[in-house]
């Protein structure tokens, strides 16, 4: 429960600090597993959204806020090792959903290319942190494990005004890596984990950007 009001703390602080010239985001997000985290769950995930304030500080320039949510989960018949795992050891198998839940908390620098009013790409680097749940449930057994992670997300996108309006869409590409923390619910201290997300959505501004 904490996350979710530091999460709720962070977005207020950035709305109201982003007073003046803010666009401010809104996505559904589209999340693909990759490397270490495609081993535990492969499947696309069409359960998240991310929220965003950025302020620009310039025409072209901007500093920003971001927060979100992701799930990832899957049902598999695959054993799974546990050994030296926190909360139990060995080798479970059966019918198992497994899921990762991501929340991240970052702050970012971003460049915009073109003149206001037009369709404008972007690219940009947040960074910050990440909290990750690991869930395992096998039965009536349900296995957590959860960790904060140092991370770094990547991102390029397009903003399309649409005529005589301060909305906007907003399609956007973000890579996301949480550096290793902790271990994993199986013990391995190789606790990194890394997914693509594709952001649908819609852009607000205070005022032309």
């Amino acid at each position: 429960m904490k996350i979710k009001y530091i999460t709720a703390l962070l977005v207020f602080i950035s709305f109201t600090s982003f007073a003046q010239e803010l666009l401010t985001n809104v996505t559904w997000s589209i999340g693909l597993p990759v490397s270490r985290m495609n081993q535990y769950t492969t499947d696309v995930t069409y359960q998240g959204f991310t929220i965003s304030g950025r302020r620009f500080l310039d025409k072209y320039n901007s500093v920003g806020f971001m927060t979100g949510w992701n799930l990832f989960n899957e049902k598999s018949y695959e054993p799974i090792d546990l050994a030296g795992g926190e909360n139990s050891s060995g080798t479970l198998s059966g019918t198992q959903v497994r899921s990762v839940n991501s929340f991240p908390l970052l702050v970012g620098l971003h460049h915009h290319f073109g003149k206001r009013d037009d369709m404008r790409a972007f690219v940009g680097l947040n960074t910050g942190m990440y909290y990750i749940l690991q869930r395992l449930d096998v039965g009536v057994y349900r296995f957590d494990n959860d960790n904060w992670h140092f991370g770094l997300a990547p991102e390029a996108g397009l903003i399309i005004p649409f005529d005589g309006d301060k909305t906007s869409f907003y399609v956007g590409a973000r890579y996301n890596y949480a550096f290793d923390s902790g271990t994993t619910l199986g013990g391995s201290e190789n606790n990194f984990y890394s997914f693509y997300e594709i952001n649908l959505g819609f852009s607000f501004s205070s005022k032309g950007f």
